[in-house]
């Protein structure tokens, strides 16, 4: 016969087991959700798990996210921020926090690993711009309240018309290290590495060589207009995204990269 002792012992235990077990279920809020995809598009998850994404698919802070070589989607996060991205391109969603009553822990935070992108800012970019930064290898963008769009040259996007021309002014260019162009829309970003920052008005253009070439402007854009999904073309938010902005309607049967 077991002591009184034990059996607390023994009730405790269970007790943090079941805790443990229902903290394990509990998922984690999602950043977004994808809210425009013609193609295929997968996502390698914290746990290393992968699957196949759809319309609606939720977005989750830690998500790696590849676009296959057709493929044209659109994410869109909690605070009406958006991300068009273009066929063949990587980014990982680094970390994503909205408290509308917390505007100073705000925070939208991204890596683009390969390809392009188009990016419209929500309203971090407006309540807390330093909260809002796109990352890559070769240098990082910080925002003002913005629309602005960034490409990746590298074997995989070499033969694409923007980098070609891009890369005319690129002459430090180091082997193996993807060269960054980006161009404003809307609003400044702010491009910083090991080599320098700059600031970029609407309706500029720049290029930067590599991680420690600071960046440079270019005499005007080398196309990214046409090399990247198009993310200005007015379009109802879902409920809760507070988006106005994206590819398209949400029932386009196909997209065009514009």
């Amino acid at each position: 016969m077991q002591t009184q002792p034990a059996l607390t012992c023994l009730i405790a235990v269970a007790t943090l087991c079941v805790a443990g077990q229902a903290a394990a279920q509990t998922p984690s809020p999602a950043a977004g959700r994808v809210s425009y995809l013609s193609g295929t598009m997968y996502v390698q998850t914290n746990d290393n798990k992968t699957r196949i994404l759809a319309r609606d698919s939720a977005i989750y802070s830690g998500d790696v996210i590849t676009t296959e070589k057709t493929t044209v989607a659109r994410i869109e996060f909690g605070d009406g921020s958006s991300l068009a991205l273009k066929p063949r391109s990587q980014v990982k969603i680094d970390g994503f926090a909205f408290d509308e009553a917390k505007p100073e822990k705000d925070s939208l935070l991204y890596s683009l690993v390969k390809g392009g992108l188009r990016a419209v800012t929500g309203l971090i970019g407006k309540r807390n711009r330093e909260g809002y930064r796109a990352s890559t290898v070769t240098a990082t963008i910080g925002i003002r309240g913005t629309r602005f769009g960034m490409l990746l040259c590298d074997e995989n996007s070499k033969d694409d018309p923007a980098c070609l021309k891009a890369l005319e002014e690129a002459k430090d260019r180091k082997a193996g290290e993807p060269a960054l162009v980006f161009d404003v829309e809307e609003g400044s970003i702010e491009v910083k590495n090991e080599g320098g920052s700059k600031t970029f008005e609407v309706g500029q253009a720049g290029v930067v060589s590599n991680s420690k070439s600071a960046p440079q402007s270019l005499p005007e854009n080398p196309g990214l207009d046409q090399s990247l999904p198009s993310s200005t073309a007015a379009r109802p938010g879902p409920a809760g995204m507070g988006g106005s902005t994206g590819l398209g309607s949400d029932s386009d049967a196909s997209c065009t990269v514009q």
